[in-house]
């Protein structure tokens, strides 16, 4: 996997608006949000090869806007595992999607955790990067350039990302 985008879904409605926490839809906003991000990854030449989501609904619905406007045929997978998914369990998955750009769209915390510690590892002092030390909000996305097999040896290079801007 040469490049390595890690998504926060969009907005999602509110814990009482859904049956569920799985359940929760995206807002008007997470849909204005989600086809920004796809937008903005397609502007900057990022073209994934595979999407893999968590199966809750605000990711699987970000997942489908975002893929639907950076690639023409893109692989989708919708991971039960994926679900308030831990660093590892995610870098795991993103390792099965070959050899093409993955985009992975998940949840915090562990989707800013793995954010946060590629961006350690590449060393990059952007403001940008250093952002993403501190935050990834909702449609937020980060692209790295990866090597290595396991997390703990991995080497990253940040290649930049996008937030959505902040409400006035």
């Amino acid at each position: 996997m040469p490049v390595l985008i890690l998504m926060r879904h969009a907005k999602a409605v509110r814990e009482h608006e859904a049956a569920s926490d799985r359940a929760r839809g995206l807002t008007g906003r997470g849909r204005r949000d989600a086809e920004e991000a796809g937008r903005t990854l397609r502007l900057q030449g990022y073209a994934p090869t595979a999407v893999h989501a968590s199966n809750a609904v605000r990711t699987v619905e970000t997942a489908v806007i975002v893929g639907g406007l950076v690639a023409s045929e893109v692989e989708g997978r919708f991971v039960e595992a994926l679900y308030l998914a831990a660093p590892e369990t995610i870098w795991d998955d993103a390792r099965q999607a070959g050899e093409g750009a993955v985009l992975m769209v998940g949840h915090n915390p562990g989707l800013h955790e793995l954010v946060a510690l590629l961006v350690e590892r590449s060393g990059d002092r952007s403001a940008l990067a250093r952002n993403f030390l501190s935050d990834m909000p909702t449609a937020a996305w980060a692209a790295f350039d990866v090597e290595g097999g396991d997390l703990e040896s991995t080497s990253a290079r940040f290649l930049g990302g996008w937030t959505p801007p902040r409400d006035a």
